[in-house]
């Protein structure tokens, strides 16, 4: 038991330490570090299905996400070339016209798991660059780090109180069909200490969003990120696995640590650009 303990802290601590320095190492680092992040999660992604025998192109998939992420995260990393990000609409269409020449007798639903990777996956961890450079809001196209650490500090913030008031004093499951470990006490927790933390942050954080945007952050990122917990146990159920993969010992694959982010990015996202665009 001891020796589990300390294989998943010294996995996590290890994660920490990669996610940390690749936000401070500068923007082209991130990028090629979640490159590498949005592959993988592709990876295991399209593995699950491909054993279970579904219709899916995982290299085809994995290919496609690449060359989206890449065409995202460029346009948002250089502002001037923002339209580039239009590209990954012909690019995801390429799927279909490279279904023309496979055998498969279900070609529109190998379509739709292959594509459904690149949206769920891809497209979430190259917007995180438009989060990291808000170029949406006048004056700041200067790559921002503390934003991205602000957002993983209230996604570990909203996991951690979670699970720590749910063993403690969760009795009511939250949405037991899909993970029966899950409680509204432990939800609840989350939520609160993620508030608190968007305040913190908002005050003390060198940053272009208001200590108020930043506890609506706090307050979108436990219901939204939970959801996205949600939903990758729902894929995991239906493929009846414990984890993804086994990169991270004790914590599973790449698409379980970021199962949360990929779903809170377009919301969180969302709400800025509704703020900023249309009431300022």
């Amino acid at each position: 038991m001891f020796k589990k303990v300390l294989t998943r802290a010294i996995s996590g601590a290890v994660f920490l330490a990669i996610v940390i320095g690749a936000i401070f190492a500068g923007e082209y680092t991130y990028s090629a570090v979640f490159l590498f992040v949005a592959a993988m999660s592709m990876f295991e992604f399209y593995r699950a299905l491909k054993d279970r025998c579904f219709a899916v192109k995982p290299w085809a998939g994995i290919i496609c996400g690449i060359l989206v992420y890449t065409v995202v995260s460029v346009a948002c990393i250089f502002p001037k070339y923002s339209l580039l990000a239009l590209l990954a609409v012909p690019l995801m269409f390429a799927l279909f016209l490279y279904q023309l020449w496979q055998k498969d007798e279900r070609p529109f639903e190998a379509i739709a798991y292959t594509l459904c990777g690149v949206v769920y996956i891809a497209v979430p961890l190259a917007l995180t660059h438009l989060l990291a450079k808000p170029s949406f809001i006048e004056g700041h196209t200067d790559y921002m780090p503390f934003v991205l650490l602000g957002i993983m500090i209230l996604q570990w913030t909203s996991d951690t109180f979670a699970y720590l008031t749910g063993i403690s004093i969760g009795r009511h499951p939250l949405f037991a069909r899909h993970s029966p470990k899950k409680s509204w006490e432990g939800f609840c927790g989350g939520f609160l200490f993620s508030i608190l933390a968007g305040y913190l942050i908002g005050t003390y954080f060198t940053t272009p969003f208001t200590p108020t945007d930043w506890m609506i952050m706090g307050a979108l990122v436990p219901v939204v990120g939970t959801l996205g917990d949600l939903t990758e146990s729902m894929f995991k159920r239906s493929m009846n696995l414990k984890d993804t993969g086994k990169i991270m010992p004790g914590h599973g694959g790449l698409l379980d640590r970021f199962d949360s982010l990929l779903m809170s990015t377009p919301f969180l996202l969302g709400y800025l650009l509704i703020k900023y665009l249309l009431f300022i």
